[in-house]
């Protein structure tokens, strides 16, 4: 009796697994089953698992409209599924298939993240032109070669250490601001991640096997160190923001380098034309306007001397220079000069320059606007100055101010009244100051200076004086001077009397006799000090 019993149990459970089924939801894909692998399908229209397991080789329902592929996971010796332009919004777990090698899933709708995980024979995935906004998860695919995810909306990839064995990576079309680092992809061939927006790439130097690199339309602004890629055959850099080309001398096999639309100039191109077959393998062809100074600033009836500060020290490019679509000179030093006659207020000009180099026939780089603009020299009315003394031991300064335009190599000189002296200053602000009174001229350029109108009166201060009676009498007869280092005497009317070294008692005697009775001044140092003194008798 045992026996009967057991033997019905184990016919029991054999046919519950024999006929164990689940539904099929999507009605494109249940029709997809019924018409090529009717003995998957029982006749309530469900998937007999045990018969879906049978199937092997190639899974392929393409363009079906089908938007649920909830079922496959159980055709786990399928070697190939192929499910391209579709609608699929996600998919099942396929740990199941344990025999996948190929997965094509491109065009379709997917946003979930897919999960790959465990996959151990899975070589190839086309996952792109979807909606996908994370990286597929991989782990523990230790046969994965290919990855294909482009035209998505993805934003990072995690790291693929794991993936020893890749081949190729394409993760063009995204919104990835950075890649994995790829010291561990030492079999990676291709990496493909234009059209995003990288800044920086990561380190090339572990993939000595790579033979293409396309990192077009994203903004960089460098490229990586390339010496380790000896085997690069096609290299795109195109549509960024490089201002200084990559280091190909030791790659030999180069038959596609794409640089247009970057900040490269002659200087950065013309070592590539030693290059076997540049003429028709490079493409730099346009570039991006190249950026130089912004404005010139000259006043009217000067010459400015306007530079594009580009490839100035490259031979034989030449410069064409354009203010509108008129041409104002050609030229191969790079420097071009305009004036403007005269004017009452800002004239603005508008150039730009294109350069051509003979070695790169069809390149003409093209640089961004300079303007160049013109004002009228200043007058007395534009003049503003400040004057400051503290002490009578201290000198005085004067911080000329001037509305509008002061060029940059602007020289004023004062005129001591008093000490007849002419001193030169490249800046607005004068310091060291010992007499009252200046006249100031301004020098702006060649064609334009200023003889201001008024003098400059300096802040006087009323400091206690001290006297002599150089008489012979032995009372008050010298005064000494302390402290080291120089003095020189004045008079009032700013004469020179005495030129003498500290410590120093003075008499009363000048370089012509003893003086005159009077006011004087006794400047220390060059100004640090001042003392002023009257002679009695």
């Amino acid at each position: 009796m045992k026996k009967i019993l057991l033997h019905i149990v184990v016919i029991f459970i054999s046919l519950s697994g024999y006929a164990q089924t689940v539904p099929i939801p999507d009605a494109a894909f249940l029709d997809f089953l019924q018409s090529n692998y009717a003995q998957t399908i029982n006749g309530s229209d469900e998937l007999i698992i045990s018969e879906a397991a049978q199937i092997t080789g190639t899974l392929s329902c393409n363009g079906l409209g089908i938007t649920n592929l909830d079922g496959v996971q159980y055709f786990s010796q399928v070697s190939r599924l192929l499910a391209y332009s579709n609608d699929i919004v996600s998919i099942p777990s396929l740990v199941g298939m344990t025999n996948l090698q190929t997965l094509h899933l491109y065009d379709n709708a997917l946003t979930s993240r897919p999960d790959f995980s465990g996959l151990l024979k899975l070589k190839t995935v086309l996952i792109y032109q979807n909606n996908l906004t994370q990286f597929p998860v991989f782990g523990n695919n230790p046969a994965m070669e290919e990855i294909i995810a482009s035209q998505n909306a993805i934003t990072s990839i995690q790291s693929l250490s794991n993936l020893t064995n890749l081949l190729k990576l394409d993760v063009g079309q995204n919104q990835l601001t950075a890649l994995p680092d790829f010291s561990s992809n030492i079999n990676l061939q291709e990496l493909i991640c234009w059209s995003n927006q990288i800044a920086v790439l990561p380190s090339m130097k572990a993939l000595t096997d790579l033979t293409r690199l396309n990192a077009g339309k994203n903004n960089l602004t460098q490229t990586p160190d390339l010496s380790a890629n000896t085997q690069m055959s096609i290299l795109a850099f195109d549509n960024n923001f490089l201002t200084e080309g990559p280091n190909l001398s030791l790659m030999n096999g180069l038959t596609s380098v794409k640089l247009y639309n970057n900040y490269l100039s002659f200087e950065d191109l013309l070592p590539y034309t030693t290059i076997p077959g540049f003429a028709s393998n490079f493409d730099v062809t346009p570039m991006k306007p190249l950026p130089c100074i912004d404005t010139v600033r000259a006043y009217y009836d000067e010459l400015a001397n306007v530079s594009t500060g580009i490839d100035e020290t490259v031979s034989n490019v030449t410069y064409t220079w354009m203010e509108g679509t008129s041409t104002i000179a050609t030229v191969t030093n790079d420097t071009v000069q305009i004036k403007e006659a005269s004017g009452s207020s800002v004239t603005q000009r508008f150039l730009y320059a294109t350069l051509t180099h003979p070695s790169i026939p069809d390149l003409t780089l093209i640089t961004d606007s300079i303007v160049v603009k013109f004002y009228s020299c200043p007058g007395n009315a534009a003049v503003k100055y400040t004057t400051t003394r503290t002490d009578c031991s201290n000198s005085g300064t004067i911080k000329v101010d001037i509305q509008g335009y002061v060029a940059p190599h602007t020289t004023y000189q004062l005129h001591s009244e008093s000490l007849g002296e002419n001193t030169f200053y490249h800046s607005n602000y004068m310091s060291g100051l010992i007499d009252t009174a200046y006249t100031l001229h301004i020098n702006f350029s060649p064609t334009c200076s200023l003889d201001y109108i008024n003098t400059i009166k300096m802040p006087f201060v009323d400091c206690k004086e001290v006297f002599i009676t150089p008489n012979g009498d032995g009372d008050m007869d010298t005064y000494f001077i302390t402290g080291t280092g120089n003095a020189v005497i004045y008079d009032k009317n700013g004469k020179e009397v005495k030129r003498v070294n500290l410590p120093y008692e003075w008499n009363g005697y000048g370089s012509n006799g003893l003086v005159s009775v009077g006011y004087y001044i006794i400047v220390i140092n060059g100004g640090k000090d001042r003392l002023y003194i009257s002679v009695l008798y």
